[in-house]
């Protein structure tokens, strides 16, 4: 049975209590609730603004990184070229 949240006097299924105007009691689960879907919801959007800051921060270090591999590949390359043209000659 749902009770009135002020005299607790049982109300039924009635939106409001019929003796003093207040509204239902709600169960602990029901009052927190709505406060976890908040938070909740609150904890994703940071989540992702967290990401987002992120991958904006570190997109230059990434580029500069993958820059400097391709140096190295290529420099790798090359000498790898030179090396086996001097084997190939002797």
């Amino acid at each position: 049975m749902v009770k009135c949240s002020s005299c607790g006097r049982d109300i039924g299924k009635a939106g409001a209590c019929p003796h003093c105007g207040h509204g239902p009691s709600q169960s602990v689960v029901d009052k927190n609730l709505g406060r976890v879907a908040k938070v909740t919801g609150r904890a994703l959007e940071k989540g992702v603004e967290v990401t987002d800051l992120v991958l904006k921060e570190t997109r230059p270090l990434v580029k500069a990184a993958i820059d400097v591999g391709k140096k190295g590949v290529r420099k790798a390359r090359d000498e790898t070229i030179k090396v086996a043209k001097s084997l190939r000659e002797d």
